[in-house]
């Protein structure tokens, strides 16, 4: 194990972890020059486009006689739950900051989690080939917020490649080798799983004591579940495989498992039953949730088998099975957050070809009840039935940090009370005496206000140069309403809303106007009707197509005409009483775009 370096890279989103993993595989040959690309570790088509990494990703890489385990991480608050199962399998880590933009608040977030880990963290800066870039002013804003000392920060280029060689010599220096029991019973950590055509349901896995060869049984500590080693190895240009790992290793296995739901990722697998669990298990918790369902009602099944695939690679995800009138059958679907929610519908269209319906997000509800019960609700659909019998409400709140350019500090204050949010303090990151003063103000905010454009208008009030993260804080008391909506006086369920209570008319008012506006026209008037709690408050009419019956008439006794008006009027009223409006699933796609 002394020459075995496990060392992950964490950074605030955008600051150049891709490029720095491309660098460090190209620099030890790991990837032969004619398979290297850009973003070579984002493997996924939505991490591509995005230029965000999603997904954990783990490389073996040979230099100088020592084995180096990169742990590739995501930068976006979403998916903090892959950087601290990243991190619990390193003993390093690789803080990266952008000279350009400065400390991100992902930066904070994750060098805290790796201090708690009790893991080394190396400080490095990144882009210091920009040439408007004060590296001096960088440099000291490192040692003020994190309490580096000025030679302990390495500067590179991650796109040029200066300064790699150096950083990997500071890994091997610097990062303590794997500690475990080599001849002890196996243990290992479960920190990621995908699915793989060939070998089915893949195990990344780190050592910790002891060994494993193929055709060993493992168990999973959790439920006590047993399987057999398939085969494992290690994941380098290829899978390379191997008939034993040891402690310290980071390597795939793959068992016997033939359901996906038998895979836990977070747990601890072992060869003795009555072993010790490596860290505590506990899935992340969901924030935000959403019905989902096929826009073509016939692609359930293949629908079915994506979600499944899915949550086997996002530990976060969590889904039901469902059924609604106007879709028929779907899954209520929980996530991080938005962006979360996002990469999962891109993901079943990019790799599966399923294009899903995504109802208005939600959050979690604690209704309390007259009689002294409490129901937890995250669709407005059922608060009808017991809103009369409601005597509190609470939702979640968030602890949300902000950090930004001193100029647009009131303006992030104006924009966040807007949302409901509550500012707690401030304070200064970097030395005053710098040209740019960053500051980082904490609010307290419900989780409801930040669910729908929320980081897009942050952006543009700061000109792009705001970060922010956030984690649950507790519930508290709030006042909600139910928002619904009517086609032709039938309700469309799927279109329900829980909002708050003061914001309820200017939503039904809205979103009345947008459904009538994409409702194709008939040969009869079709009211589209909002309503706050029953009542209706909005209302939009489709017009109908008028054919002019009067068309044939030149002249004559007026009365014909006013008759023929008034036949069409009473079949018009007739063909409302009895039409019916097939509603085009697009509509319900667009009412949220």
């Amino acid at each position: 194990m002394q020459n075995v370096r496990n060392f992950s890279i964490i950074a605030h989103v955008d600051h150049g972890k891709s490029t720095l993993s491309d660098r460090l595989l190209e620099f030890t040959n790991t990837i032969p020059k004619r398979k290297m690309k850009a973003q070579y570790l984002d493997t996924l088509d939505t991490e591509r486009d995005r230029g965000i990494t999603i997904k954990l990703q783990t490389r073996r890489m040979e230099y100088k006689g020592y084995i180096l385990n990169l742990i590739d991480t995501p930068g976006h608050v979403d998916f903090s739950s892959e950087v601290i199962r990243s991190l619990r399998a390193s003993e390093g880590a690789l803080l990266l900051v952008d000279a350009t933009s400065g400390i991100g608040a992902q930066s904070i977030s994750h060098y805290l989690e790796a201090i708690n880990l009790g893991i080394k963290i190396i400080p490095v800066l990144n882009k210091i080939d920009v040439k408007t870039v004060n590296i001096d002013d960088r440099i000291n804003e490192i040692m003020d917020v994190f309490g580096f000392k000025r030679d302990e920060i390495l500067m590179i280029s991650a796109k040029r490649g200066d300064g790699i060689e150096s950083l990997l010599e500071k890994i091997i220096s610097d990062i303590p080798s794997p500690k475990g029991d080599i001849n002890g019973s196996f243990r290992g950590y479960v920190f990621d799983a995908f699915f793989d055509e060939f070998r089915g349901t893949v195990l990344l896995v780190k050592v910790v004591d002891g060994t494993l060869s193929v055709s060993d049984t493992i168990y999973f500590h959790s439920n006590g579940k047993s399987f057999k080693v398939m085969s494992m190895g290690f994941i380098k240009d290829q899978f390379v495989s191997s008939s034993k790992v040891k402690a310290g290793d980071v390597c795939f296995i793959t068992t016997s498992a033939k359901l996906i739901k038998d895979i836990i990722v977070e747990d601890t697998i072992l060869t003795d039953i009555k072993g010790e669990a490596l860290f505590n298990f506990e899935k992340p918790k969901s924030m935000v949730f959403s019905n989902i369902y096929p826009t073509d009602p016939l692609q359930i099944n293949n629908f079915k088998f994506a979600i499944d695939k899915f949550s086997l690679t996002d530990y976060a995800f969590e889904y039901s099975p469902i059924s609604n009138d106007v879709f028929g059958f779907g899954y209520k679907c929980g996530f991080l957050g938005i962006l979360h929610l996002e990469v999962f519908k891109e993901r079943m269209f990019n790799e599966f070809g399923i294009d899903i319906f995504v109802t208005y997000p939600s959050v979690e509800y604690q209704f309390f009840l007259k009689d002294g019960s409490s129901k937890v609700v995250t669709e407005a659909v059922d608060i009808s039935e017991i809103y009369p019998s409601i005597v509190k409400v609470k939702e979640p709140f968030l602890s949300l940090d902000i950090i930004v350019d001193n100029q647009y500090y009131q303006d992030i204050i104006s924009f966040v009370l807007q949302k409901r949010g509550v500012f707690r303090n401030s304070y200064i990151l970097n030395s005053s005496s710098l040209n740019r003063v960053y500051v980082n103000i904490n609010f307290t905010i419900p989780l409801s206000s930040i669910l729908m454009d929320f980081f897009g208008e942050l952006k543009s009030i700061s000109s792009g140069s705001a970060s922010m993260d956030y984690s649950f804080l507790e519930f508290r008391d709030t006042e909600v309403s139910f928002v619904n909506f009517f086609v032709n006086k039938n309700i469309i369920k799927p279109l329900s809303m829980i909002v708050y209570k003061d914001n309820a008319f200017n939503i039904a008012t809205l979103y009345t106007e947008k459904l009538a506006s994409l409702i194709p026209r008939a040969q009869f008037n079709i009211p589209v009707q909002g309503s706050v709690n029953s009542k209706i408050v909005a209302r939009s009419d489709v017009k109908p197509y008028r054919k002019d019956v009067t068309q044939k008439l030149y002249g004559g006794d007026p009365t014909r005409r006013a008759k023929l008006l008034e036949k069409q009027k009473k079949g018009k009223k007739k063909m409302k009483n009895f039409g019916t409006i097939d509603l085009p699933t697009d509509i319900f796609v667009k009412m949220y775009s």
